[in-house]
């Protein structure tokens, strides 16, 4: 084992913290987990904060790093090189809560870092996108600059009571003086950091047994084909997103055969050459099963893809039979868009359910265990969208964005192509056509577009103006235009849910193609043996 040197104790506020992180001297490895926090911990950690509570100490590792583009939270940082860069080995969620809300709590399309102090009570709350939060709540980014807060204040003095400025200072103070204990180690030996990861590894949530993997079998840059992340992201170059660490390991422990959510995996080769060449092999079959998503299911990114297990099991089935073909990627395409709408009705799919599609998959023939799989999948041909559902976190959320993409969406400026996986990259792709109204049918697909990022106003008056094939691409017809040129926003909003609603379970039904024959093909049946 390696010796491990000992680290020297520093003592960082959370202003240090956001400068580092800015500055591009504090790096996340890529061995790290996601971020996992929600809402509640993000509040509970600000909350400590406030009232001076302990939070952990944070251990950071000292070595170069070159420039790259970053992300940490919502920031996204053109990152220089750093000859002394600081690695975060335990901290990673707290860093990023804090770093995420302390630069972007009023601008954050993620609500969990739109983290608000309450002036009259003194607690925090999360606010969401849509939400108007009351006035006297204060975006926690203001409280952290001086400047930025003075000016807040001035410019709300004709409402501000005493108490609550005072409070609004208590709180500053509290966030910019909190002292946080880290120790940074400073070694050149990299397996000072895995022995310091294995032993600091669980900071508010167990690791799973991917982040165990990852951690015990990668370095901190993790960019090459040994590591789960490093074949997570050989999809980004078919405009397909990255897959996170948990389903490439699936797709390893797929492939390898078995159930592909066995925890004990410390066995699965037989040495680091076998190792290595299964991921080569793991990694050709994604690429197989991604192609097919998105030439065949016509989802182009893991980001629409209602649920994750489709991945792995087309992985196994790209083993045993190759890519899908023919009869059997029709079967596949149905099996996917049925299993999405049943896991809709289900809110979710179950780990048997899954185990037994993988099951079918030993089939001897590609047709037979793609129809064995869409056999198990319960249909839904009277399903109808849910237009209120907008966080990607549900599945019907994707169904309703894939059947507004069916219409083949361009840039309503410009009539251009979209560049989807950019969009998706940078967030939901899904823009308000309006700043703020009282309607219900606001807060719904209904009154989105799918489009580049831009002021309400702007992609209202861009759809008002754009021809009609143009704006036949966002589902709106002349009658909506007219609409809503004319500020009829209700009737505006009405008609266009019926608009999406349509092309979107039309879209469903001919991918779903719920009344259509399944198993072998009548040619297929009547084709005579040789």
């Amino acid at each position: 084992m390696a010796s491990l040197e000992r680290p020297r104790v520093e003592y960082r506020t959370p202003e240090d913290l956001v400068r580092d992180v800015r500055k591009g001297i504090v790096r996340i490895p890529q061995f790290q987990r996601n971020f996992k926090w929600e809402a509640p911990d993000i509040v509970k950690l600000f909350d400590s904060l406030m009232q001076g509570y302990p939070i952990g100490n944070l251990l950071l590792w000292q070595r170069p790093a070159a420039a790259e583009h970053i992300h940490i939270g919502p920031l996204s940082i053109d990152a220089p090189a750093v000859d002394t860069a600081l690695w975060v080995v335990d901290g990673q969620q707290r860093i990023t809560s804090l770093v995420g809300a302390l630069t972007s709590a009023s601008s954050a399309m993620d609500p969990r870092f739109r983290i608000h102090l309450d002036l009259d009570s003194g607690q925090f709350h999360t606010a969401g996108i849509r939400q108007a939060p009351p006035a006297t709540w204060v975006p926690v980014d203001i409280l952290l600059d001086t400047a930025t807060l003075l000016s807040w204040m001035r410019t709300n003095s004709d409402w501000l009571s005493q108490a609550q400025l005072d409070s609004a200072d208590r709180a500053a103070k509290a966030l910019r003086e909190y002292q946080i204990p880290t120790y940074v180690v400073v070694a050149d030996d990299e397996a000072v950091l895995h022995e310091i990861f294995t032993r600091i590894n669980t900071t508010g949530k167990r690791l799973t047994k991917s982040e165990v993997f990852q951690a015990l079998n990668s370095d901190v840059r993790g960019d090459d084909l040994s590591t789960l992340s490093g074949m997570g992201r050989t999809t980004q170059g078919l405009g397909f997103g990255a897959l996170d660490d948990r389903i490439v390991l699936r797709c390893v422990l797929a492939y390898q055969g078995g159930d592909i959510f066995r925890e004990d995996f410390s066995a699965e080769f037989g040495s680091q050459e076998d190792r290595n060449e299964t991921f080569r092999d793991v990694v050709h079959a994604i690429r197989e099963a991604v192609r097919f998503l998105q030439s065949e299911v016509e989802i182009p990114h893991v980001k629409l893809l209602p649920y994750s297990h489709a991945i792995p099991l087309l992985v196994r089935f790209v083993r045993l039979h190759g890519r899908p073909e023919g009869r059997a990627a029709t079967l596949l395409r149905r099996w996917v868009w049925r299993g999405a709408v049943a896991g809709t009705r289900a809110r979710g799919v179950s780990v048997p359910a899954v185990r037994s599609q993988m099951s079918a998959l030993d089939r001897p023939d590609a047709v037979i265990a793609a129809t064995e799989m869409l056999r198990q999948v319960q249909q839904f041909p009277d399903f109808r969208p849910e237009l209120d559902r907008m966080h990607f976190s549900h599945a019907m959320a994707k169904l309703v964005v894939l059947g507004m993409l069916s219409a083949d969406p361009r840039d309503p400026s410009t009539g251009n192509p979209l560049d989807l996986p950019h969009l998706l990259e940078a967030g939901s792709p899904l823009r308000p056509l309006f700043s703020s109204t009282a309607d219900p049918l606001s807060a719904t697909a209904a009154a989105r577009v799918v489009a580049p990022a831009g002021s309400p106003r702007a992609l209202r008056n861009a759809i008002c103006a754009a021809p009609a094939d143009l704006a036949a691409s966002h589902l709106v017809d002349p009658e909506s235009q007219d609409l809503l040129a004319s500020f009829a926003e209700h009737e505006f909003l009405e008609r266009r849910s019926r608009l999406l609603a349509e092309a979107i379970v039309e879209h469903t039904e001919r991918m779903a193609e719920w009344n259509a024959r399944d198993g072998r093909s009548l040619s297929n049946i009547l084709r005579p043996s040789a």
